[in-house]
């Protein structure tokens, strides 16, 4: 779980999150991979490898749109059980709402996990602000 504080709006599609993947270091290759995102003109959305190539090919928004209306702060928490990873996000801490769940096939026992954030606009730096990560 963790509170994103704030977030650069460098797109509407700009993201911030939890990320989980098999093995962080190797992008593109590693399967496992499941985000939970906050995009400051879109919402919230599950995207993850549905194939297991190591590449984010599905998504829980339909019409690649999020759910619900970012705001900051918010908490993100992704719950794994499995191979199958829900997502869930508050706006107060206490609130939970769903925002989707994945399957991510060739996911280890253990896998990294941490917080990431994308501009999604090549050249431009975003920034997010992070609190209170935590795993269980």
């Amino acid at each position: 779980m963790v509170e994103v504080t704030g977030q650069s709006y460098t797109d509407a599609w700009a993201k911030a999150g939890i990320m989980v993947r098999d093995d962080i270091t190797q992008p593109g290759v590693s399967p496992g991979y499941v985000i939970l995102a906050e995009a400051p003109g879109e919402g919230y959305v599950v995207q993850w490898d549905s194939t297991g190539s190591g590449q984010l090919d599905s998504n829980s928004a339909p019409s690649n749109t999020g759910s619900g209306t970012a705001a900051y702060p918010t908490w993100l928490k992704l719950v794994r059980s499995g191979d199958t990873y829900t997502g869930y996000y508050s706006t107060d801490d206490s609130t939970w709402t769903l925002v989707g769940t994945a399957t991510a096939p060739g996911a280890t026992a253990t896998q990294d996990v941490g917080v990431f954030t994308s501009s999604h606009s090549a050249g431009t730096i975003g920034e997010a602000d992070f609190s209170g990560f935590s795993q269980s």
